[in-house]
């Protein structure tokens, strides 16, 4: 093992690929493979091309390596698109559902001619039919070379989707001699084979593109109000509105996933937020292609990137969070809360790889992340860290300093998990003698982990207990048992509006004895209409988010004008014990 770990090590410094070397990674245990993929995660773009073209040419398609080499050129595929093809040479063309929307996207994104040709060749080579429309779309580019390697690979797919595009092009003023010389192959193959059973058609895993132009991009489109009046809802000055339009897409994925197609370069403000809330809480599949275009977009507001983190942290599965990773140090604390919930949830070696990179920095920034990573309970992503000798002294460290308690929790499951049964009942202790410290609690209610997340780390840095709900009931069920400090919640909570669930509240508790918050990234509401909102139903005031320390602190005082602040209206499972 260390002979050849040396030699492994030895080629991705020196890039000189050795055959035999690759050759021995296919019979390698279970812990030297582990070894193998933390050196090769973040090995060069250009060196881990090469091995991995390699490795996966050689391996059977059932090795129990298979696929984590497989995901790890996903990843590597989304920041490096020339990555794609080695997905697509081993990808079954009938089955493309892994790399759909990564091909499509490139198709729609890179410029790079030769890169451009060879996905061409190999979806005529494949029979890539669920290519054919974006195929099509590069005979109206001004590129004739181009033209002419998406005509002839529409003609190698041959299916009858391809000839009925085929068909439709040829009355448009595109039509030319290699279209027409396509046409006449592909009726000629018709008349000669044997009728058959048509290709039943896939069932399209992505909302249809927009047509690529060929004069330059227009800049991004001015505020305007969306066509759709129930998506006009949204971004209305009036709450109720906004509450109404939550109400009636709560359950209409399809919708909200056209709405969100219809609308991702509308600037105004507030719509693509609430869109993207609402694909956290539908999580529509045909949404899967617009979410990869936002993951890579460079300038999204902070309130887009943590709505569209958090809708990703939702869906059970996401082919690649790669683009994302760079969040995970972003200033904003929100933004790379959710971020690493995203990335937790669809974990992967080089994911792992990336963040162990930005901890052993041996920066300020790296700690921080450490910790944060721990604050936000992410099992999966401390656990891959684990193997890290400066994340564990930053934790270590941390863990017994000043960490919460559902931090060492979480560090401790990880521990029992690991069977390191010492280790876990010497954080037990420390956990046992912090949760002595008697501390006044907050309840937070939200269906977001991201948002109970930051507010659990707030609460516990303002001196205070945090406990968290995903819903309503048990939240209740909390509340009528010991009576908090105050409640923390958003305009939009599972299973009830906020002015209901004040309503329920202040049936227990009057104003004066439990304030109730509402903490959100609504904007541009209408401050009168609010305000007869908030005192109607018993609410005590409106913060921005995520809020100021001072505003949590002020919870203790109970008064009501630090409680609401200056800027009012104009906005810049079970319960966890954060202790």
């Amino acid at each position: 093992m260390a002979s050849f770990m040396s030699e492994f090590e030895r080629i991705i410094k020196t890039g000189e690929i050795n055959s035999d070397t690759l050759s021995q990674i296919l019979s390698l245990d279970e812990d030297q493979q582990q070894a193998m993929i933390e050196r090769l995660a973040p090995a060069p773009d250009n060196v881990a091309y090469d091995i991995l073209s390699f490795l996966m040419n050689t391996m059977g398609p059932t090795h129990p390596l298979r696929p984590r080499l497989y995901q790890l050129t996903m990843d590597r595929a989304h920041i490096n698109f020339k990555f794609s093809m080695i997905l697509i040479n081993h990808t079954n063309p009938d089955h493309p559902g892994p790399i759909t929307h990564l091909i499509k996207h490139i198709l729609s994104k890179e410029t790079d001619k030769a890169l451009l040709k060879e996905i061409f060749r190999a979806a005529g080579r494949l029979g890539m039919e669920f290519l054919v429309d974006d195929l099509a779309e590069f005979v109206f580019y001004d590129d004739s070379e181009l033209r002419r390697e998406a005509v002839t690979a529409m003609e190698r797919i041959g299916t009858n989707k391809a000839l009925h595009r085929l068909e439709k092009i040829a009355q448009t003023d595109k039509c030319d001699s290699d279209i027409l010389d396509a046409l006449t192959f592909l009726k000629g193959k018709q008349k000669t084979r044997p009728a058959s059973q048509p290709r039943e058609k896939a069932k399209p895993s992505q909302l249809p593109q927009l047509s690529r132009q060929s004069k330059p991009a227009k800049s991004a489109p001015p505020c305007q109000p969306p066509e759709d009046p129930n998506v006009r809802l949204l971004v209305s000055p009036i709450i109720e509105d906004r509450l109404k339009a939550f109400d009636y897409f709560g359950d209409k994925g399809p919708e909200v996933a056209h709405a969100l197609h219809d609308n991702l370069e509308n600037q105004t403000p507030d719509l693509l937020e609430n869109l993207l809330r609402l694909i956290a809480r539908t999580i529509p599949q045909e949404s899967l292609g617009d979410l990869l275009t936002l993951t890579e977009e460079k300038d999204l507001k902070n309130s887009v990137r943590f709505f569209l983190y958090t809708a990703l942290s939702h869906y059970p599965e996401f082919e690649s969070t790669a683009p994302i990773v760079k969040a995970v140090t972003d200033p904003a604390v929100f933004v790379s809360i959710a971020a690493i919930r995203a990335l937790d949830r669809h974990c992967s070696d080089y994911i792992i790889a990336e963040i162990r990179k930005k901890i052993e920095s041996g920066t300020k920034v790296g700690e921080t992340v450490a910790t944060t990573i721990l604050d936000t309970c992410a099992p999966r992503l401390i656990e891959g860290l684990m193997a890290s000798d400066t994340f564990s002294y930053i934790s270590s460290n941390y863990l017994e300093s000043s960490a919460p308690v559902r931090t060492i929790d979480t560090w401790i499951s990880i521990l029992e998990k690991r069977k390191q049964t010492a280790t876990a009942k010497k954080f037990a202790r420390i956990r046992d003698k912090r949760t002595q410290i008697d501390r006044p609690v907050i309840v937070v209610i939200h269906q977001s982990a991201p948002y109970l997340d930051l507010f659990s780390s707030l609460i516990h840095g303002c001196g205070f207990c945090a406990r968290t709900f995903f819903g309503p009931q048990e939240a209740f069920e909390f509340i009528l048992s010991e009576k908090p400090l105050a409640i923390i919640t958003d305009f939009f909570i599972r299973q009830m509006r906020v002015n209901d669930l004040a309503r329920e509240i202040r049936e227990l508790y009057p104003v004066d004895r439990v304030p109730l918050m509402v903490s959100s990234l609504q904007q541009h509401l209408d401050k009168s209409n609010l305000s007869s909102m908030l005192q109607t139903c018993g609410i005590n005031g409106f913060w921005e988010f995520p809020p100021k320390p001072g505003r949590i602190k002020s919870l203790a005082g109970g008064n009501s004008q630090d409680l609401l602040g200056k800027d009012l209206i104009t906005p810049a499972q079970n319960a966890q014990n954060d202790c």
